[in-house]
């Protein structure tokens, strides 16, 4: 890559990254620009004086963020599958580098946000209607065997559920999240350099494949999330998010 090029190409995933921070609705307007980056460069055959890896992990990570800077669709299947493809590349040659990781992880938990987002409105739509059921039916009169039959039932249909299509989905992108974000933060905590935000996604991710996943197996989930939570708290000038604030 010359040297026309590679200035090119920084300068336009610098625009995309102000973009991305500063008017995140106008994101479409850099897609064609984005899709020319990614149709036509593969970051190992990239040769430049300032092409350090660095450089690669920042133009990867502004690239997945636009991918996925539209909270209400899918995302943008192409750049996102360059971004994991060069990240698992790049990890080739850099096995200890827990930014690639960080990607990575990240990655693989946007891809599930979809699946994640219909799960969490039929669960909400189910709790909703057995609350009102709950509502109607609590009198004197009810017995204690009633009781536990409706818990029963209720459990029998929560499980049904994690048999379903956007349940079984979202465990298969949640495991590599959870694998990826959880030996990144294992990498930033043995150099002291872990950040609030790495913690955090990690904790998400944890916390979402617990709630996809069958009780025997959940609670581990659980509390690996609340022990990347509590790092989390603990990190100088962080601020969990106000959803995490439990």
């Amino acid at each position: 890559m010359d040297n026309q090029s590679f200035e090119t190409v920084t300068a336009t995933v610098n625009q995309i990254a102000t973009v991305i921070d500063t008017a995140p609705d106008q994101w479409r307007e850099y897609l064609v620009a984005a899709r020319q980056i990614t149709a036509h460069l593969e970051l190992t055959n990239v040769i430049h004086e300032h092409a350090s890896r660095q450089w690669q992990i920042w133009l990867i990570d502004v690239l997945q963020r636009f991918a996925y800077s539209d909270t209400d669709s899918e995302g943008v299947p192409d750049i996102a599958n360059w971004c994991l493809r060069q990240a698992l590349t790049v990890l080739e040659l850099a096995p200890g580098e827990a930014d690639l990781m960080r990607l990575i992880g990240q990655n693989w938990l946007s891809r599930a946000q979809p699946n994640l987002a219909r799960i969490h409105q039929l669960d909400g739509f189910s709790s909703s209607s057995g609350s009102s059921m709950g509502a109607i039916t609590s009198s004197p009169s009810l017995t204690r065997s009633e009781d536990e039959r409706q818990a029963a039932r209720a459990m029998a249909e929560a499980e049904e559920r994690l048999h379903t299509a956007d349940y079984v989905v979202a465990r298969g992108l949640l495991l590599p999240a959870t694998e990826y974000l959880g030996r990144a933060v294992d990498m930033a905590l043995a150099r002291g350099d872990q950040t609030g935000s790495l913690l955090t996604a990690a904790a998400e991710a944890y916390m979402s494949l617990g709630n996809v996943s069958y009780a025997r197996v959940n609670e581990r989930y659980f509390r690996e999330a609340l022990r990347y939570l509590r790092l989390a708290d603990n990190v100088p000038d962080y601020t969990l998010p106000v959803h995490l604030r439990q």
